[in-house]
């Protein structure tokens, strides 16, 4: 991971901690503007939505016997007949993009650009406009965007095909490994929130951003495990019993809260805290090459002015 040079980083250590007040400070001051880019999000997201529920018609059938989810799925006809509920299955789908789109997994990544750029100008405290903010995130990281874009559906694709492989084998191993693998899903989800927010707040490369992404999680576990549980609990939990209630009340709350608040709350923190290891770990370090590369440039523009300095001086002569 990119560190700084100088060894004394006590004073971005003091600058670079997360404020959990400072959070939801920020956060419901532009409240107003956290709601649209929710609904924008959604949106703008169609083309996701479209790949998310081929997605779910290749991998529920499979996943849907390893996790026990038929009681879910079948109800029982007057005349005791197990038969699938069409409606139950098409809110399982629903699930499944949430889930997916939510946690970034699979999205449009020129967009999320646009919409990483606007989450850290919320957490800087600058005078912006949404859609300035928006077109400029989207305009500056459109290539490094897509890159991250094809690597998250295609990682997504290849853990969720261990994940249905696994879980449906017979063998305990199997459970094992494919509990671990969805262990992998969700911290994938960290990987590429603060891949994106790295995106839009660095210049590096993008093979260095996703190597100090995934340093973010192994470095601080503890705090990561902490978002992890978040994920877990809104892009998951919450979602699925709201739907899986069936029930017109459930339903209503689930859309007003996934198409204005959570996703864009969620994504918030991820960036928030992420822009604090980005503060801590990485600017220094380009602050310090920049200076580097002034400094040398500064010197070989003296040494070639050292160096030209005889030959105008010969020039006068000649002239005179």
């Amino acid at each position: 991971m990119v560190q700084n040079r100088s060894g004394n980083d006590s004073d971005t250590n003091i600058k670079a901690k997360f404020d959990i007040a400072g959070f939801f400070t920020s956060g419901w001051s532009h409240l107003v503007r956290m709601m649209s880019v929710n609904a924008l999000f959604i949106v703008f997201n169609i083309p996701s939505i479209l790949i998310s529920f081929l997605l779910s018609f290749v991998f529920l059938p499979v996943m849907i016997p390893a996790f026990d989810w038929e009681r879910f799925v079948y109800i029982q006809t007057a005349e005791g007949k197990t038969i699938l509920s069409a409606e139950l299955y098409f809110l399982l789908v629903v699930f499944f993009i949430c889930f997916l789109l939510s946690g970034l997994l699979v999205c449009i990544g020129p967009f999320q650009a646009g919409f990483t750029q606007i989450y850290r100008d919320i957490r800087n405290g600058t005078s912006f406009s949404l859609f300035g903010s928006f077109k400029t995130g989207l305009k500056n990281n459109w290539k490094k965007s897509l890159g991250a874009m094809f690597i998250g559906i295609i990682v997504t694709a290849i853990i969720l095909l261990a994940i249905s492989f696994y879980l449906n084998l017979t063998a305990g191993v199997g459970t094992v490994i494919g509990i671990i693998f969805e262990v992998l899903l969700v911290f994938f989800i960290l990987v590429q929130n603060y891949v994106y927010n790295m995106i839009v707040s660095t210049d590096l490369k993008l093979s260095k951003i996703y190597k100090n992404a995934i340093l973010f999680v192994l470095i601080r576990f503890l705090p990561s495990l902490g978002l992890a549980l978040v994920v877990i609990v809104f892009n998951f939990l919450i979602p699925f019993v709201l739907l899986m209630s069936a029930s017109y009340v459930t339903l209503g709350l689930f859309v007003f809260l996934y198409s204005f608040l959570v996703i864009s709350w969620i994504q918030y923190l991820l960036s928030y805290y992420s822009g604090v290891l980005i503060d801590r770990y990485v600017l220094p370090q380009d602050i310090s090459e920049n200076e580097e590369k002034t400094n040398e440039f500064e010197l070989e523009l003296k040494d070639s002015k050292e160096e030209t300095a005889p030959e105008e001086s010969s020039e006068d002569i000649s002239d005179v």
